[in-house]
């Protein structure tokens, strides 16, 4: 039998069938938990959410001070708003975003009449994105004026930071790319 869940069908498999039926249903939960977060969350989040047994992850919370230029920063990224929330009698906005449907999402956390932040502390570490092309994102993002803090010297890897001192990592999906100018000679810049 199938069960139908927001349009995607899936095949139910018996709890102690063979074990490559195991791998098909282990396969079938996670295409489930996919499709049923981020943009494809319900405005009330974990409310309507089924209980399964699993933990499901939701989103990671980041403080801003400027939306604006928060959004714009992760927009740089291929970040896309996926839902938003504002709250007259709390005074503040959140703003979900994701690198594509399904994906798991940042929350903005954005309260009215500002804020000061502190330095973010290490033990926050950083977010981490994947791309198809690190060259050709850093230099995107270089010429949006944004800081290289740690150039892709090695074609694999770099760093750059929000608006708010939040570090995000950038890697090369696959193999590292070979080393090219300007990044293979580029000097780190800050700290990340």
């Amino acid at each position: 039998s199938a069960a139908s869940t927001r349009g995607v069908v899936f095949a139910k498999v018996p709890p102690l069938a063979r074990s490559t039926s195991h791998a098909r249903a282990a396969r079938a939960k996670t295409v489930f938990a996919m499709s049923s977060i981020s943009s494809y969350l319900p405005a009330d989040t974990y409310n309507s959410l089924e209980k399964d047994g699993d933990l499901t992850f939701l989103h990671t919370m980041l403080r801003v001070d400027d939306l604006d230029a928060t959004m714009a920063f992760f927009s740089a990224l291929g970040l896309q708003e996926t839902r938003r929330k504002e709250s007259d009698t709390g005074k503040f906005t959140l703003v979900f975003m994701a690198s594509a449907p399904g994906a798991p999402e940042i929350e903005l956390t954005h309260n009215w009449g500002g804020e000061t932040f502190a330095k973010p502390s290490r033990s926050m570490g950083h977010l981490a994105y994947a791309t198809d092309d690190i060259y050709a994102l850093c230099q995107k993002l270089h010429d949006g004026g944004i800081t290289i803090n740690r150039p892709p010297r090695d074609g694999k890897m770099a760093f750059v930071k929000s608006p708010d001192g939040i570090s995000v990592e950038l890697l090369q999906k696959g193999a590292p790319l070979p080393p090219a100018e300007p990044w293979a000679s580029a000097e780190n810049v800050g700290e990340w």
